[in-house]
């Protein structure tokens, strides 16, 4: 298949930006992990070592791996050659670990769809189609957001974090779907988006010509992206319904497997956790991370569950699930990521070399 004609340079920010994200990424994580040190003292590693339970350190091992095969899967089940271009399971989730790895090395994870884009343009998807994919996902992971928070809410006692958080939490879930509304209205309903956003941007106080023109000419970019994502979008519930539908259990399977394998982690630290509780404490911190800004949510991934998990196991023990939990999670897929992206930048650079 013929790779559309895309300037490359442009899918992944430069080497300088990647350098710096990864740089802010170590030092972020090692502040809240030192911050974590200085707030909650842990045990003497032996102690540590001597308590692990190897059943659920064994369990851990097809878990992570059932992470890394869904994260790809989600891809697969449209890039498979009906209506999209045919990308194998294996470069779906070669492009989830490189999503993961510039996650990791830029604010707001901001980086991370375009290094999957970039993988999948190498495949032959245009980046106007990976980016509708990204976005088809996004809207069911918002689903997912919206359903565990309600799971949150029920299973968490009421009092725990004391009742002036309350309205923070309520402040959320209300973001939170305003949010998820919005991307399934840019999916379902382009025009009604479309509508929704001159509102927002006619309360905008734009006094000068050019900053009026300015707004009319990026609404104007907007729609005719909105009527193209509503037009891919309505292919695909024409010609892949299941896989759509198979997306959004794929989704929810995922995340809830991520929340799973935070509880193996303190169960082989031989902690008896309550599931229910410490699933609900998940779900508070997955959203926390997921909208941080930091590179990779360093730091506040750290604080967040020594603060969290602080609710439910000794103090003793907090940094080290946190330090654990963190690495199977996040660091090992970014790793991994790390070497998918430079092999793929390497592998696109040798023509280039060869042909002078």
């Amino acid at each position: 298949m013929e790779k559309p004609s895309v300037d490359t340079s442009k899918l992944l920010p430069s080497r300088k930006a990647i350098v710096r994200g990864i740089q802010a990424f170590i030092v972020f994580s090692a502040a809240g992990t030192l911050l974590g040190l200085w707030w909650k003292r842990p045990a003497g590693f032996e102690m540590v070592l001597a308590g692990l339970d190897w059943r659920f350190i064994g369990l851990l091992i097809p878990l992570i791996g059932l992470d890394y095969w869904l994260g790809g899967m989600r891809y697969r089940l449209f890039l498979n050659g009906n209506h999209f271009p045919n990308v194998s399971l294996w470069d779906c989730m070669r492009s989830n670990w490189a999503n993961m790895f510039m996650g990791a090395a830029t604010p707001f994870q901001s980086g991370g769809g375009p290094a999957q884009m970039y993988v999948l343009w190498r495949k032959g998807v245009r980046v106007a189609d990976s980016l509708l994919l990204s976005t088809v996902n996004l809207s069911a992971t918002m689903v997912f957001f919206l359903l565990s928070s309600v799971v949150a809410l029920l299973w968490i006692p009421p009092g725990l974090f004391g009742e002036d958080l309350s309205p923070a939490f309520r402040a959320g879930f209300i973001a939170l779907g305003s949010f998820a509304t919005l991307i399934l209205l840019v999916l379902v309903f382009p025009k009604v988006a479309h509508v929704v956003l001159q509102k927002i941007a006619g309360l905008l106080p734009l006094r000068s010509a050019v900053a009026q023109d300015r707004r009319t000419r990026i609404l104007g970019k907007i729609e005719s992206e909105l009527q193209r994502f509503g037009d891919g979008f309505r292919s695909i519930l024409k010609f892949n319904k299941t896989g759509l539908a198979l997306t959004v259990v794929a989704t929810l399977v995922l995340f809830s497997n991520k929340y799973l394998m935070g509880y193996v982690v303190a169960r082989a630290m031989g902690q008896e956790v309550p599931f229910d509780v410490f699933i609900g404490l998940q779900v508070i911190q997955l959203l926390l991370i997921y909208f941080a800004p930091t590179p990779g949510a360093s730091g506040v991934a750290e604080l967040s569950s020594v603060w969290l998990m602080g609710k439910l196991m000794p103090e003793s023990i907090l940094l080290i699930y946190a330090v654990l939990w963190r690495f199977f999670t996040t660091i090992l897929a970014a790793i991994i990521g790390g070497f998918v992206l430079l092999h793929e930048v390497q592998a696109a650079e040798e023509p280039a070399v060869k042909s002078t």
